[in-house]
């Protein structure tokens, strides 16, 4: 069995890559003779390429532009970069299943994913190639031109739509109303224990996810827990207040050049810098790396949502920083909401109380069998719909 799937493979943001390799350790796990290949939407061919330049910047300036001259602006650039790819992903799908899928891909910000998706959906019709949908998050905030550049899927062959959650399937039932009805399905990141396999050192630190408040605060549908602290005040608070409570604490990112900085301007922040009881690990540059220094930690504060998934599945406490409503969904789907908050004026005492309630009470077991039982119930069915599986 031949399966492609289409996400942000190679993305800066390695929780993108967890959840492609999370897809494939399900499909070769339940199928040993399975293979996977990725396909990136944003045409990188390995992990580290550079497609856009300087892309914070281009977004700020693209914020500041009328909507209809961001979404020509992006149109005439994507529509090249489609271009380039398309020879190539043309042979990708030579398959028995495509998957489209997961992360947050059915979101409308200057036509950026609906571009995107449309093209692997026009090659995808043209070859006749099986396709699903699966653990996406859709927003509700497509724009005309985007609702139909992502009604161009109908043209496909779907067999399935799964979304992470009861609010992104209404959202893709009032945007997407002539399709098949989406069902829910959790994140395949919740099979990250499972795909990297446990660490050797004894967790012993308080993981803080750093993540660029700018990034946060552009693709934001709510508020941004803290937006109302600079962001380096708000972790370096968050630091300064977690060893006066008698914790150590280890400093990390996801992997965006964006975050990265950040992660430098908090380490050097003269309120911090120095101090014994804060560390900061290699950063990763893998999804693997990523992985092996969360569950390096005995509790986990973050914005990312893929660093708070991580974390849940190697049964670490973890403590979320609102921005989006997909990482309250996690929280509400995981009986986790008092670990969570996305108030803006949130501070540092707060959510170390968060954190020594949350490592108090430690993770449920019973909700988190429920919750990777969900996300191998998602590759079952994703399964069932390729090409010779006798289920079609």
């Amino acid at each position: 069995m031949k399966i492609v799937q289409f996400g942000l493979c190679f993305g800066p943001n390695l929780g993108d890559g967890v959840i492609s390799d999370c897809i494939a350790h399900g499909v070769t796990t339940k199928e040993p003779d399975a293979t996977v290949t990725h396909v990136d939407l944003s045409a990188r061919q390995s992990r580290g390429d550079v497609v856009i330049p300087n892309r914070k910047a281009i977004l700020a300036i693209l914020d500041r532009l009328p909507r209809v001259v961001r979404q020509s602006l992006t149109k005439w650039k994507l529509t090249r970069l489609m271009q380039s790819v398309n020879a190539q992903w043309e042979k990708a799908v030579d398959v028995d299943l495509a998957v489209i899928g997961g992360g947050q891909l059915f979101a409308d910000a200057n036509l950026n994913f609906p571009i995107k998706v449309a093209n692997a959906a026009q090659i995808l019709s043209q070859k006749k190639t099986p396709t699903v949908i699966y653990a996406v998050g859709v927003s509700s905030n497509w724009s005309k031109q985007g609702a139909d550049l992502f009604q161009s899927l109908q043209k496909t062959d779907l067999r399935m739509i799964d979304v992470r959650d009861d609010g992104f399937a209404q959202s893709w039932r009032d945007q997407m109303p002539e399709n098949l009805k989406p069902e829910i399905t959790y994140d395949p990141g919740l099979l990250a224990a499972s795909c990297y396999g446990e660490v050797a050192t004894k967790p012993k630190f308080v993981g803080l996810c750093i993540t660029d408040f700018g990034t946060l605060t552009h693709h934001a549908d709510g508020n941004v827990a803290g937006q109302l602290t600079g962001a380096v005040e708000f972790y370096a608070g968050i630091v300064s207040a977690s060893i006066a409570s008698g914790y150590s604490v280890a400093l990390f990112s996801n992997g965006a050049a964006e975050d990265a900085a950040l992660l430098q301007k908090v380490v050097n922040d003269p309120s911090i810098r120095g101090l014994e009881d804060v560390i900061v690990p290699k950063q990763p540059t893998t999804p693997r790396e990523l992985a092996h220094v969360i569950a390096g930690c005995s509790a986990v504060i973050a914005h990312r949502l893929h660093a708070c998934i991580v974390a849940y599945s190697y049964q670490r406490p973890v403590v979320g920083l609102g921005w989006d409503s997909k990482l309250q969904s996690f929280f509400t789907l995981a009986n986790m909401l008092t670990s969570f908050s996305d108030a803006p004026n949130l501070d540092a005492a707060e959510i170390v109380g968060m954190v020594t309630a949350t490592l108090e009470d430690g993770v449920s077991t019973k909700d988190h069998a429920r919750m990777l039982g969900g996300a191998w119930d998602g590759v079952d069915r994703l399964l069932s719909h390729a090409k010779g599986s006798g289920a079609e």
